[in-house]
């Protein structure tokens, strides 16, 4: 007779499992539904929070059931393990964002000039009214922004307003940001852009001020990125301004044409001298006369 022994198996890993897959999937169509089509911005927030929370939960669950099968011989392993292996691929890249949170500082509204902050005309009217509020920041926050990026300060060039100007629209219609409104510089005041940009993965919207102030031979630039909603933009109104001065700088080094130059009627070339070619005069050939023929004493011509 052969004895059979009945090991038991532990049931939360499988129940981990289907925590993780339902979680992971929550996770995935929250993005999708916000970023292709009408899921608010806060209730997306709330079910990445709740998604987030799941995941980990799951790892507990595994965790409990990985223990019970250390000390009580019961089958299961698989199941817990490919729980955790689930609940971390959803996990990796709220787990990047949280490390950005503790290492830069807790703004949402970054600027290049965040001590004399550049004002918005027609963009508070048109953002939601859950929306954070767009304030010029305190001496605090200032000092916050100028430790964590120190490297935001505006872009001087040394051409004329008029040409910045016409450069910084191309750029932002590059970059693919929808442009609110347009003010070209003049005499009573400094030009300004106003455009919304949205984030890769999430589809964020966030808004974003460029003044252009100088006269005809230097110009400066600067910029001001605000997030709509949130405490903390993870650094991507910061990577926003970068992203936009090295648009900028590539134009500069392609050594591309703006609009205004292009639209300069060139003066057309000065043809070119056609060579003349001096005639040689030719002398004139001088036949040799040939001497009479003489008669001979008898009327007859001879020659000698």
């Amino acid at each position: 007779m052969v004895a059979r022994y009945m090991q038991k198996e532990a049931h939360e890993g499988l129940w981990a499992r289907r925590v993780a897959l339902f979680f992971l999937q929550l996770l995935v169509l929250t993005v999708l539904l916000h970023r292709f089509a009408s899921l608010s911005t806060p209730a997306a927030m709330n079910l990445l929070a709740v998604s987030i929370v799941g995941l980990l939960a799951a790892i507990a669950i595994a965790v409990y059931g990985l223990v019970r099968i250390w000390f009580d011989g019961e089958l299961g392993v698989g199941y817990a393990v490919g729980a955790i292996a689930i609940a971390l691929i959803g996990l990796g890249a709220p787990l990047y964002y949280l490390s950005q949170a503790v290492i830069l500082p807790p703004l949402t509204d970054i600027q290049t000039s965040p001590r004399e902050s550049l004002a918005f005309k027609q963009l508070p009217a048109q953002r939601p009214t859950d929306a954070n509020r767009i304030e010029d920041p305190d001496e605090t926050a200032a000092a916050e922004q100028e430790a964590g990026y120190p490297d935001l300060r505006p872009m001087e060039l040394e051409r004329s307003v008029t040409e910045v100007f016409d450069m910084v629209k191309e750029a932002v219609k590059r970059l693919g940001w929808e442009t609110i409104s347009v003010t070209p510089p003049s005499l009573a005041g400094p030009g300004l852009i106003e455009a919304t940009d949205r984030t890769l993965v999430m589809g964020f919207t966030d808004d974003v001020a460029i003044g252009i102030s100088g006269d005809d031979a230097r110009t400066q630039i600067d910029v001001r990125s605000v997030s709509r909603y949130g405490l903390h933009d993870l650094g991507t109104n910061a990577a926003r301004i970068r992203t936009f001065f090295e648009e900028m700088k590539a134009t500069l080094a392609k050594g591309e044409k703006t609009g205004l130059e292009q639209a300069t009627v060139k003066p057309a070339p000065v043809a070119q001298k056609q060579k003349i070619k001096k005639r040689v005069k030719r002398k004139p050939q001088v036949r040799k006369r040939q001497p009479a023929p003489r008669e001979s004493p008898g009327g007859f011509p001879f020659f000698r």
